[in-house]
């Protein structure tokens, strides 16, 4: 694979399928460029969203992810994972 001079690497689709997401997290390992796939961030947002309040239903919802999220990784941090 190569990397364009825009910085973008493209990942091959027999990869992309098999992790059924477009999201990743970037990490270097031992000198290595490691990509752990991710849930997609708004895909956890729907149903939590009314057409009656949208903006204050995301922004709540987005605000309780970002929590989720953050309690997640300091768990996985200081498992040593």
């Amino acid at each position: 694979m190569k990397i364009d001079e825009r910085g973008r690497l493209v990942v091959p689709s027999e990869f992309r399928n098999k992790v059924e997401t477009d999201y990743f997290e970037l990490h270097e390992e031992n000198g290595r460029l490691v990509l752990t796939p991710v849930p997609d961030p708004l895909k956890t947002l729907i149903g939590r969203v009314s057409r009656v309040k949208p903006f204050r239903d995301l922004d709540e919802a987005a605000e309780e992810e970002a929590e989720r999220t953050v309690r997640e990784e300091k768990k996985h941090a200081n498992s040593g994972g």
